[in-house]
């Protein structure tokens, strides 16, 4: 079978890794894999050398074209792309690419299955037609969460299935690794650093202003602790103001904005606990494999459900509702007045490992992926 994906780019957020994950995994199935992107990010996740790349984006010389141009030059290059590849299956994965695709893929007899990565109230509400296309031309979806699913029509429902995101082997060998190595108080109880730490793009939806805000209210009584937040600043001007918001309190040297890591488990493995402060999300791919380390964790229960999913409050986490800067802050100091009440939540979190490993998770994409291009050929 010949497999196309469809994506932006490959740089490192969550429904990239996802993708790269898949394509590897596929490749080494022995399937032929092509991976269609707009751009090359700076930092990206690492494919197999037997995966084709194809650039379908924009040149530098287009990129000041006009917005119905650039649109239908994308349009023009994908289309172009999958007629000559002829694959037996295209996967799209986030809006953008969901669209493009489907519109791309009109009059084609190779099926699509599109990916929903985030909360369509927010992505998908505001485009109903490109929606309802969308609908119409892909043969199945994956979802991530029932919450997500409920947002499109019952027709759309029946034909998509509900799969976690995949956490890789080396990363799971790592976190346990990493985990055992961490070092221990004379009662055999976890000691962690005072680093208080959170993983993910510099956007408006990341919300890490009101992680930076709970934390400047209570700092003065935590003098010892700390803030990192690693990702990149895709946000240039948002980056700028927390930069400022951060020096006006005067907290230069206890919060920091960190660069984006291929190899983010080491730079956090020891961390007093992970913030996740969304005000929307997915299935959170930084929370999943905060948790998998076994780190204590606070999340938004935000839309559309993903924290939700993983965290069971007071057992294996702890979830604050969304923008509560005074709820994220009684949290927050729960783990710091009582690091042992912490450290227990964050090993007693470890077990969603056998929920989210490789092979599962990819089986269950190859089977469906199986079903709807078996489907299309009885059709």
């Amino acid at each position: 079978m010949k497999i196309l994906f469809h994506i932006n780019s490959l740089g490192l957020g969550g429904a990239e890794r996802v993708v790269s994950i898949l394509a590897n995994a596929f490749c080494k199935m022995g399937y032929d894999v092509v991976l269609a992107t707009e751009w090359e990010s700076e930092r990206e996740y690492s494919l197999d050398p037997q995966i084709k790349r194809v650039s379908v984006g924009l040149s530098d010389s287009e990129a000041p074209k006009g917005r119905i141009r650039k649109i239908i030059l994308r349009h023009t290059r994908l289309r172009a792309c999958i007629a000559k590849e002829k694959p037996d299956l295209v996967i799209s994965f986030c809006v953008k690419a969901n669209y493009r695709a489907a519109f791309s893929m009109l009059g084609m007899r190779i099926p699509l299955l599109v990916s929903v990565r985030n909360d369509p109230k927010i992505d998908y509400a505001p485009h109903k037609f490109s929606t309802f296309l969308m609908e119409k031309k892909a043969a199945g979806c994956v979802f991530q969460t029932r919450e997500a699913m409920s947002f499109f029509s019952p027709a759309f429902r029946k034909k998509s299935q509900i799969i976690y995101n995949p956490l890789t082997d080396a990363f799971l060998e790592d976190a346990k690794k990493l985990y055992d190595s961490l070092p221990q108080k004379p009662d055999g109880s976890i000691l962690r650093t005072k680093e208080i730490v959170a993983v993910g793009r510099i956007t408006e939806q990341k919300n890490h202003k009101l992680l930076i805000q709970a934390f400047s209210q209570i700092a003065s009584d935590y003098p010892d602790y700390s803030l990192k937040i690693y990702g990149e600043q895709e946000n240039a001007a948002l980056a700028s103001a927390i930069q400022k918001e951060i020096k006006e309190k005067g907290l230069e040297k206890r919060i920091h904005l960190m660069p984006p890591s291929k190899q983010i488990q080491n730079e956090i493995a020891d961390a007093a606990f992970f913030v996740l402060s969304s005000d929307y999300e997915g299935m959170p791919n930084s929370l999943l494999e905060a948790l998998a380390l076994g780190l204590p964790c606070i999340s938004t229960d935000c839309p559309c459900g993903g924290p939700a999913m993983l965290i069971q409050p007071g057992k294996t986490g702890l979830l604050v509702p969304v923008g509560d800067c005074k709820a994220l802050q009684s949290a927050m100091k729960k783990y710091m007045d009582d690091p042992d009440y912490a450290a227990n939540l964050g090993n007693k979190a470890r077990a969603i490992r056998e929920n989210v490993k490789e092979s599962t998770i990819v089986k269950a994409w190859d089977d469906f992926a199986k079903e709807i291009v078996k489907l299309h050929q009885v059709t």
